[in-house]
């Protein structure tokens, strides 16, 4: 749906040369929720900028459906851009127009007739629950309903392409978690495919398929939202995970194991769906010559299906472990834990 092939920007300042988007390679499959993560600076604003050529790739190719935007004509430009909505961090409305007027908007300057424009804007505005607002302003709204009277305005054209620019970061937590809510069901019921930027690792968490990260300019670690979870490889990428699921053992639990000499017997158990309800680590106690020490863990949802790890010792021979090892396996992914505390 969405392809960047070799695709940077590189600004001119001062006879110096700042590649705020460097040689990315990314696809964004048609239907599905892509978010893009990385702090301040990293270039993903810009990346997403790119999609609608609102900022002109230097370097590489910009595909949305096979179709190279880089090559088209202005008039052929415009085309396309009617299928590619966006929404802001800071909603961007008309502060004189009513919400009414305002989800109109890129309808009338599209020349599209009243009528239609007047039934568009009552079906956009029952989806997004803000049918009674109609006539007031941004300014008697809270930021919940502002953003979305943003994202109505962003359907009214009937996109198939839908860009979140740092959508949720102006939001209180709940109502971040409503407004993704209600960008789920655009993707669902619209079959919408989202590329959302963002530098809050719980939006992720939430609502997309796939991730990818970025740090200065470049494309670090992507996958789906499981491997990144699961097994972050990039240190970037750790610390975001970390800080919505922390999956570092504590220094001193650490220091614990290793002054009893344990470290070589130290394994990260991870759970996905249905096995997390499963007592595999309670049927090895029970079946094998081994002690289970649980030193950490935790378990959480990722889109709603349970996801975690526990960091747990085995005690016993080494034979017996390796037996107790090659049970959990096969319902549970074990890694040894290669542990020092530094």
């Amino acid at each position: 749906m969405i392809e960047f092939e070799g695709v940077s920007k590189i600004y001119e300042h001062n006879g110096n040369e700042l590649r705020a988007v460097d040689q990315v390679d990314l696809a964004v499959n048609k239907g599905e929720i892509f978010g893009v993560i990385g702090y301040s600076g990293a270039g993903k604003s810009t990346l997403v900028r790119l999609v609608n050529l609102l900022e002109y790739p230097s370097e590489g190719r910009l595909l949305v459906d096979g179709e190279d935007l880089t090559q088209l004509s202005k008039p052929e430009l415009r085309k396309v851009r009617k299928r590619i909505g966006m929404i802001f961090q800071h909603f961007n409305l008309l502060e004189s127009k009513t919400v009414r007027h305002n989800v109109a908007f890129p309808l009338a300057i599209s020349g599209v007739p009243k009528k239609d424009i007047d039934s568009r804007v009552e079906e956009i505005l029952e989806f997004v629950g803000l049918s009674d607002k109609a006539r007031q302003y941004p300014d008697q709204l809270s930021g919940g309903q502002k953003q979305r009277v943003g994202i109505a305005r962003a359907l009214a054209t009937s996109p198939d392409i839908l860009l979140c620019d740092e959508a949720t970061s102006a939001l209180d937590p709940e109502t971040t978690k409503s407004i993704l809510k209600l960008l789920r069901r655009v993707r669902d019921e619209y079959n919408i495919t989202i590329l959302m930027i963002t530098h809050e690792m719980n939006v992720v968490r939430e609502v997309c398929d796939r991730i990818a990260v970025m740090e200065h300019g470049r494309v670090i670690e992507q996958g789906s939202i499981f491997d990144l979870f699961s097994q972050p490889e990039h240190p970037t990428t750790k610390n975001f995970v970390r800080t919505v699921m922390e999956n570092e053992i504590p220094a001193s639990i650490l220091e614990g194991i290793e002054k009893r000499g344990a470290s070589r017997h130290i394994y990260r158990v991870t759970f996905v769906d249905e096995s997390a309800g499963q007592p595999v680590l309670s049927h090895v106690s029970k079946s094998y010559e081994v002690e289970v020490n649980v030193l950490f863990g935790q378990i959480t949802e990722l889109q709603g299906i349970p996801f975690g790890h526990l960091v747990v010792e085995l005690q016993g021979e080494d034979k017996e472990i390796v037996r107790a090892i090659d049970s959990i396996q096969r319902s549970v992914t074990v890694q040894e834990v290669k542990a020092h505390a530094g």
